[in-house]
């Protein structure tokens, strides 16, 4: 008996394909596909993307600040290096080119729940989700203002996990 490793040239039979007794039918005479092929058509959705997590990427993350706790808003964005304008110029450079190209790596800032913190705190953690920009708005701005009015929310107390036993009925 001879063993054959599956390679991306090796055909693979699709045996659904074959006709009754396990012959080829008229109608369909391609049988074999190769495995390059096969592979290929794996279905990607629910994936998610491979993380680098030496190359941040500026955006709008929830995350969790420990294991079951609530989420909280992250961004992570990129400092633009700026041009001093000219105090004798008049209407000074415009607003576009302040920003100028770097000849070195860009530097990535982050702010997590609104607060300045290091880079990798927020880019190397598991939970970390991307959102959109009206989700970041929200969590940032009215969900922040109503736990600042309920201290017994859950969101109120991003550092702690939630108990749901402790919290009060909704209805």
């Amino acid at each position: 008996m001879i063993a054959r490793a599956i390679s991306p040239i090796t055909p693979t039979p699709i045996l659904h394909i074959r006709g009754p007794g396990g012959q080829p039918g008229q109608a369909n005479a391609r049988v074999f596909v190769s495995a390059e092929i096969a592979l290929e058509a794996r279905p990607r959705v629910g994936r998610p993307r491979v993380r680098v997590l030496i190359r941040p990427e500026p955006g709008f993350y929830v995350m969790r600040l420990r294991s079951g706790a609530p989420l909280v808003s992250a961004v992570i964005y990129q400092l633009c290096p700026m041009v001093i304008p000219q105090p004798l110029s008049v209407a000074g450079p415009h607003p576009d080119d302040w920003c100028r190209p770097l000849d070195r790596s860009p530097r990535f800032e982050a702010r997590l729940d609104g607060k300045p913190v290091d880079i990798d705190r927020v880019w190397t953690t598991r939970s970390l989700r991307r959102v959109s920009h009206t989700e970041f708005d929200f969590r940032s701005g009215p969900l922040q203002r109503w736990a600042r009015e309920n201290p017994s929310a859950p969101e109120a107390r991003p550092h702690r996990p939630v108990d749901l036993g402790a919290m009060p009925p909704l209805f």
